[in-house]
């Protein structure tokens, strides 16, 4: 008996596509003879685990599927594999055009509801005065479940992702007894990163208690301000050296990962490895905390804040509690945050 096949179109951002990961895999663990194509960015594939009853789909949204047109052939290409429905996670202009499409062949269509009014009201009130919102993976869920899917976040089991080389491996052979701490010191919006020069004195300090530091990014900018500001001769820079899939695979193999709110946030939430994470202009009200990780966030409550949901600032005045936020944030604070996950790790006597 043929499988029945779900469309999951969820394109953008990196971090977005990540958290829906271990869904993904849960979903098809609870659903016995479900198939899922999953329709995004064709550089995210080594998010998800390669594995039966998953399949990606890489459209070609610069070239053969750029625009309507574009999207019509992509849909015409999709049309094929006769989907028992479409799962919309992104609920975005290429995605609802995608959908539409479905919907006129008599394909049922499924969207999410991103609460975009809700997150007004955060902003406009501040997370002082709001309850949490909805976390962005059981948003997601809830498409699932109107498809008639089932999930149970207590039983979700994280992916295991990435695939290794023999660099990769040469790498791990000299960690030995070394505690390894990633460092992802950058996000898509600089409104969300911690000033460079702490960034720098936390590495000293966690240098001195003998830990190694291997450093994660992407971008010539990123790469620049390690190599030149941040970086030691004991250190590992990663960034800029091994492709997405060697990256997902050592970050299994690190002991902890300190970042801002970003892709490599979720990257190694969904990894498995403790997440010490830095917020500022954003707020993981908003739903988009690190999985399994919320003990280990370090912010600093105060009005005005979020000043943004994605870290695009809109005004001087959300400059100002941007700025007031990441400085408020003290290196102690980073390193009792860092100290508590390496307790909570340790074996009990």
């Amino acid at each position: 008996m043929s499988p029945e096949k779900y469309l999951v179109i969820r394109f953008s951002a990196m971090g977005d596509v990540a958290i829906a990961s271990p869904l993904v895999k849960s979903i098809i663990d609870r659903n016995e003879g479900i198939e899922i194509q999953f329709l995004s960015k064709p550089f995210y594939e080594p998010l998800f685990e390669n594995r039966e009853g998953f399949s990606f789909l890489g459209p070609d949204l610069k070239g053969k599927h750029k625009g309507f047109i574009g999207l019509y052939r992509l849909y015409k290409e999709l049309k094929k594999y006769k989907f028992k429905a479409v799962i919309d996670l992104h609920s975005s202009l290429r995605s609802r055009i995608i959908g539409f499409l479905f919907r006129l062949s008599g394909t049922p269509v499924y969207t999410i509801d991103k609460g975009r009014a809700e997150k007004r009201q955060l902003l406009k009130r501040g997370a002082i005065h709001c309850p949490p919102l909805p976390h962005s993976i059981v948003r997601y869920a809830k498409v699932f479940q109107k498809a008639g899917l089932k999930w149970e976040f207590d039983k979700m089991v994280l992916p295991t992702l990435g695939r290794s080389s023999e660099s990769i491996l040469d790498l791990i052979k000299e960690k030995g007894n070394d505690k390894w701490i990633g460092i992802a010191p950058f996000a898509a919006h600089s409104s969300k990163e911690w000033p460079v020069d702490r960034v720098r004195k936390l590495c000293e300090q966690l240098r001195e208690e003998g830990n190694k530091i291997l450093w994660f990014g992407a971008g010539e900018r990123e790469i620049s301000i390690i190599k030149n500001y941040l970086q030691q001769t004991e250190d590992h820079i990663i960034a800029g050296k091994f492709s997405l899939e060697e990256e997902l695979f050592l970050m299994r193999q690190i002991d902890l990962m300190i970042c801002m709110d970003s892709a490599n946030m979720h990257m190694a939430a969904i990894s498995g490895i403790p997440v010490v994470s830095i917020w500022g202009p954003t707020h993981p009200h908003a739903g988009f905390s690190p999985l399994k990780n919320r003990e280990g966030i370090v912010q600093v409550e105060m009005e005005g804040r979020p000043c943004s949901i994605y870290g695009r600032l809109k005004d001087a005045k959300a400059a100002e509690v941007a700025h007031k936020s990441m400085d408020a944030i003290t290196i102690a604070m980073v390193l009792a945050k860092v100290h508590a996950a390496f307790r909570r790790r340790s074996p009990g006597p």
